[in-house]
C-alpha cells in the first residue's frame, strides 16, 4: 500500500511472481522486495517517499500472505504502464476449478437420477391413483345403493307413493331422516330416493325433497337397470350410481319397479379426497427423495474417501506412472494381498522367475520358502523386519534373493510387497562395494601412517640427527607393510587377500595385533601350516569358488568388525588387545570343506547377550546396530554349514564356523 495515496495491492503472490519486470505492479504501486513506491500523478510519495519504510513493507508481505490463504480468484496483474491485464495463471486457475470434481459429478449424477425417477413415478402413480380412486369409489357408492335399495323402509316407502292415493312427498318423513343419517354415515355427498315418476322422495337439501331429478341419466335406472355415470345435478358435477327398488305388486304377486335410489359423490369432493391421496404420496416421494440425495452424498463421500480424494484425470495419471515405474525396475516386484494371494507380478519377477504365475494363487504354493506368511503375521517394528525377511531362495535353477515388506493403510493390513533379485547380479555389486571399500580404508590407513612417518622424518631433519634418520628411513625399507605384504602373498582368492589386507590397516589404526592363521589338509596328508604378521611360511591359500569367496568377506569382515569393536571397550593398563584369525581348509577325497575361527581376548560376551546373538537387531552397542551375526547365521544357514560361539568366564570371545566349500582348480567348467 502506498502510505501517502493510501492506494492498495490486491495481487495473490501467483500473479506477483508472474510480473516480468518487478514482483508486481498494480495501479502504479511496485514492490520489488524492499519497499514500495508510487508513481500515481501528484502523489506526495514521488519525491519524499521513493521508498516504503520496513514497517509498511511488513504490512504489504502480511496481505500478500491473507490473500494466498484467501480463495483463489482472477486478479489483474498491471504491468510497467499502470493498465491492468489478465495473468495467465488466474485465467487458467479459474478454468481449472470451475471444473466440478468427481465427488460432485458422482453427487448430481446419483441426486439428478433418484429426482428424476420419483418425479416420474409420482406422475404415473398420480395417473394411476386417480383411474383408481374412481373405480373404488364407483364400487363402494354402487354397493351403498344396492344395499338401501334392499331396505324394508324404502320399498314400502315407494309402494306407497306409487298408488294413485299418495300424499305429496315432504322434507320431514321419516324416510327421508333415515336417509340423511346414512348419508352422513357413509360420507356421500347425495343419497336420493325417486319415484317412477322422478320425484324425490330425499335429498342432502330439504327443500329439494318432492322436486324431479336433475341430469337426465335415471331414466334407465326406473327402467330396471342398474349403472354408473357421470352427470351435472343441482349439487354439480358428481359420479352417480343408479339402483332401481323392485316391490312385489298387489295383484298378481309380480314383481314391478317401485322407483330408484341415486347415491352420488361430486367430482369436487373427489378432487379433494384425490388431493389428500397425492400430498400423502408426495409426502413420501420427498421422504425417499431426500434419503436418496443424502445417500448419493454419502456415495460420493466413500468414493472420494476409497479414491484418496483423486479426481479421475489423477487417478489415470497415477496408474500410468505406477506401469511406468513398474516396468522400469529391475529388481522382480511380487504383490500379495492380507492373504497371501498374488494380486500383481510385474515383467521383471516374470524374467526373473521364467513363468507367470496366476493372479490369486497362494504365493506360498506357487513360490516356498520366501517367508511371505511369518512376514504378514509378524509383530516384530518394522525396522527389524526388513532385516530379517532378507533370505535366498532357489527357483528353476536361478538363485534369488527375497524381501518382504508389509503393506499398511493406517492399522489395517493390507498385504505385502516381496522384492526379488538375481543373487549373482547382487553379488558382483557387492563385490565391486566391498573392493571399493576395502582400498577407501586401506588409503585411509596409509594416510594416517604415512602422516605419523612425515612427523618423524621432520623431527629427525630438524634435529639433524642423520643417524638416526638413516637408521630409521632403512627400517621403513625392510618392514614396508609386513602384514600387508605377507597376506597379499600367501592368500591367493583375491577377494580374501585385499580383505586382510584392509583389515591390519584398520587393526593398526586401532592399535590392534591381527594374526592370520593358515592351515592346509590334503586327502594325502600333506599339511602345510602358517603365517602370521611376524611369521612368513610360504603357505599357498588357493582360489575359491566366487559365491563362497564374497560369502567369506562378509562373514570373515563382520567377525573382526565384531572384535574389533569389543575390544575398543576395554580400558585396562597394560592390556594389549589382540585378534587371531584362523582359516582351514580341509581337502579330502569326497568333499573339502573350510574351517574358520576369530578369536579376541576382550571383554566377552554375557550369557544372556551370547542366547539371543543370533537374532537380528541385538547389540550392545544400541539401537540399529546387531546386524552382523545375523548375517553369518544366514550365509551359514544357507550354505548348511554349522558355526559355535563360545565366551569363556575369563574373558574374550571365540567363534567357529565350517562351511562345505570347492576350490576353484577342483570346480566344474
Amino acid at each position: 500500500m502506498c502510505h501517502a495515496c493510501s492506494l492498495s495491492c490486491t495481487l495473490s503472490l501467483q500473479d506477483l511472481l508472474s510480473c516480468p519486470d518487478a514482483l508486481a505492479w498494480h495501479r502504479g504501486i511496485v514492490w520489488d522486495g524492499e519497499g514500495t513506491s508510487c508513481s500515481r500523478t501528484g502523489c506526495a510519495s514521488q519525491g519524499a517517499y521513493g521508498v516504503a519504510p520496513e514497517g509498511q513493507v511488513l504490512r504489504i508481505k502480511e496481505s500478500l500472505l491473507k490473500l494466498m490463504k484467501a480463495p483463489a480468484a482472477t486478479r489483474p496483474c498491471a504491468g510497467p504502464n499502470g493498465h491492468a491485464t489478465k495473468g495467465a495463471h488466474g485465467l487458467s486457475g479459474v478454468l481449472r476449478h470451475s471444473q466440478p470434481g468427481l465427488s460432485a459429478l458422482t453427487s448430481l449424477l446419483a441426486a439428478g437420477m433418484v429426482i428424476v425417477s420419483l418425479l416420474v413415478a409420482a406422475w404415473l402413480f398420480s395417473a394411476q391413483l386417480e383411474r383408481t380412486q374412481r373405480e373404488i369409489q364407483g364400487q363402494r357408492i354402487a354397493a351403498l345403493a344396492q344395499r338401501i335399495a334392499r331396505l324394508p323402509e324404502v320399498r314400502s316407502a315407494l309402494s306407497e307413493a306409487s298408488s294413485p292415493q299418495a300424499a305429496p312427498p315432504v322434507a320431514d318423513s321419516r324416510l327421508a331422516a333415515r336417509i340423511e343419517r346414512l348419508r352422513q354415515e357413509n360420507a356421500v355427498d347425495f343419497i336420493v330416493v325417486m319415484r317412477p315418476d322422478g320425484l324425490r322422495l330425499s335429498h342432502p337439501d330439504p327443500t329439494r325433497i318432492g322436486q324431479p331429478f336433475q341430469g337426465g341419466d335415471e331414466q334407465r335406472a326406473l327402467a330396471g337397470a342398474s349403472y354408473l355415470s357421470e352427470s351435472r345435478g343441482t349439487l354439480g358435477e358428481s359420479l352417480r350410481s343408479f339402483v332401481p327398488v323392485m316391490a312385489t305388486a298387489s295383484k298378481g304377486g309380480e314383481r314391478a319397479v317401485v322407483g330408484a335410489v341415486a347415491i352420488g359423490i361430486t367430482l369436487d369432493s373427489l378432487g379433494r379426497r384425490l388431493a389428500d391421496e397425492k400430498r400423502q404420496l408426495l409426502l413420501g416421494l420427498g421422504v425417499l427423495m431426500l434419503f436418496g440425495t443424502l445417500g448419493a452424498l454419502g456415495l460420493a463421500r466413500y468414493l472420494r474417501r476409497q479414491l484418496k480424494g483423486l479426481e479421475p484425470a489423477a487417478i489415470a495419471r497415477l496408474v500410468e506412472e505406477h506401469q511406468a515405474v513398474l516396468a522400469s525396475l529391475e529388481e522382480g516386484i511380487i504383490v500379495v494381498d492380507s492373504e497371501g494371494r498374488i494380486t500383481l507380478v510385474n515383467a521383471a519377477a516374470r524374467e526373473l522367475l521364467g513363468a507367470l504365475p496366476t493372479l490369486g494363487e497362494r504365493l506360498d504354493d506357487w513360490l516356498p520358502d520366501t517367508g511371505m506368511r511369518e512376514c504378514l503375521v509378524a509383530r516384530q517394528p518394522e525396522s527389524e523386519q526388513e532385516e530379517a525377511r532378507l533370505r535366498q531362495v532357489t527357483h528353476g535353477g536361478r538363485r534369488l534373493l527375497v524381501r518382504c515388506q508389509r503393506v499398511h493403510d493406517g492399522e489395517l493390513l493390507m498385504g505385502g510387497v516381496l522384492v526379488l533379485r538375481e543373487h549373482d547380479r547382487m553379488q558382483r555389486l557387492a563385490e565391486e562395494l566391498t573392493g571399493v571399500r576395502r582400498q577407501a580404508e586401506s588409503l585411509r590407513a596409509a594416510r594416517h601412517e604415512l602422516r605419523n612417518r612425515l612427523h618423524v622424518l621432520s623431527g629427525l631433519t630438524q634435529m639433524q640427527d642423520l643417524a638416526g634418520l638413516r637408521d630409521y628411513l632403512a627400517l621403513l625399507v625392510e618392514r614396508e607393510l609386513p602384514a600387508d605384504a605377507a597376506a597379499a602373498e600367501r592368500i591367493a582368492d583375491p577377494l580374501l587377500a585385499g580383505l586382510l589386507i584392509g583389515k591390519h590397516s584398520e587393526a593398526r589404526e586401532r592399535g590392534i595385533t591381527l594374526n592370520v592363521e593358515l592351515e592346509i589338509e590334503c586327502s594325502n596328508g600333506r599339511h602345510e601350516e602358517g603365517m602370521s604378521p611376524e611369521e612368513a611360511a610360504p603357505v599357498e591359500f588357493p582360489v575359491l569358488e566366487r559365491s563362497l569367496s564374497h560369502d567369506l568377506v562378509s562373514v570373515i569382515g563382520n567377525l573382526l568388525d565384531n572384535a574389533f569393536e569389543a575390544l575398543e571397550e576395554m580400558s585396562e593398563d597394560g592390556h594389549v588387545p589382540s585378534v587371531t584369525l584362523g582359516l582351514m581348509l580341509e581337502s579330502l577325497a569326497a568333499e573339502a570343506q573350510l574351517s574358520i575361527s576369530v578369536a579376541d581376548n576382550g571383554p566377552g560376551m554375557p550369557t544372556e547377550l551370547r542366547q539371543m546373538a543370533r537374532e537380528a537387531g541385538v547389540s550392545s552397542h544400541g539401537e540399529g546396530r546387531g546386524l552382523g551375526l545375523s548375517l553369518v547365521q544366514d550365509i551359514v544357514a544357507a550354505r548348511e554349514g554349522e558355526w559355535h560361539l563360545y565366551a569363556p568366564s575369563g574373558g574374550g570371545t571365540l567363534v567357529e564356523l565350517i562351511l562345505p566349500c570347492q576350490r576353484l582348480d577342483d570346480a566344474a567348467p
